[in-house]
């Protein structure tokens, strides 16, 4: 143990140790963001349930969702960035395509830096421990630089491996807003719906949805009725239906 943390606090592998624990600091804090936002959530769905604005709310957690993650993402790209220019790596293109070839963009930034320190801080440690074990007098500042050096691309295999079974959770999903949902059918769930008062639910695959309906002209729903969507009012925030059995009677 005394061995090993002699090694991680030496050159060159240090160096991946900070880098190491900046990693695990981001992501504790990751962790309880996401403790708080999922208790927010919660409360919030538990307090606001049957709201009809659920579908745009949604969407604007979405943006909002994406605008931190490109936040997050282009800094950790700069980082790269800055990285390549001290190496004085040239950014002729080979670079992109190298990372489109392993796969590394089918994740988020963040989450390939985070596997990268980590492949990289493993294979410096194997390597100082090995060149010690074999050749203790190459061990050194020269042989320090070259474990620095080769280390990240000894582990951007590794880290292109370890990302690919993980690119199915990172796919974006579109959140559905108001206008998404014109064309579905939904259920009247109140005694009546007219052209002032009204509501209804509608399947999304989970807990469902409760919308506020209005009906035009002389038109009335009883509870249990089936209607379909047929626009969104903007200016009343509230959605148009008809009855099914008229859209079913029409040729």
């Amino acid at each position: 143990m005394n061995e090993l943390l002699g090694v991680a606090l030496a050159f060159p592998t240090v160096v991946f140790t900070v880098l190491l624990g900046v990693v695990l600091v981001y992501w504790l804090f990751v962790v309880m963001g996401a403790v708080h936002i999922d208790l927010l959530g919660g409360a919030a769905h538990g307090t606001f349930e049957g709201s009809a604005d659920a579908a745009a709310d949604g969407a604007m957690d979405a943006a909002m969702h994406h605008a931190v993650d490109g936040v997050l993402d282009g800094a950790s790209k700069g980082v790269a960035e800055a990285g390549a220019e001290q190496l004085h790596i040239p950014d002729d293109g080979g670079v992109a395509h190298a990372l489109g070839s392993l796969k590394l963009r089918s994740a988020p930034a963040t989450v390939v830096s985070s596997l990268l320190v980590t492949f990289s801080w493993l294979v410096s440690v194997l390597a100082i421990q090995g060149l010690q074990a074999f050749v203790p007098s190459v061990v050194g500042v020269v042989a320090g630089v070259v474990v620095l050096v080769v280390a990240p691309l000894v582990a951007l295999p590794m880290t292109s491996l370890a990302v690919r079974p993980l690119a199915p959770l990172f796919v974006p999903h579109q959140a559905k807003g108001n206008r998404d949902l014109v064309g579905r059918v939904c259920v009247v769930r109140t005694g009546t719906v007219d052209d002032t008062f009204g509501e209804a639910t509608l399947e999304d695959g989970g807990a469902g949805l409760v919308v506020r309906v209005r009906v035009d002209g002389m038109d009335q729903l009883q509870r249990g009725d089936q209607a379909l969507i047929v626009a969104w009012d903007e200016d009343r925030q509230t959605f148009t239906v008809a009855p099914m059995d008229d859209m079913l009677r029409r040729p």
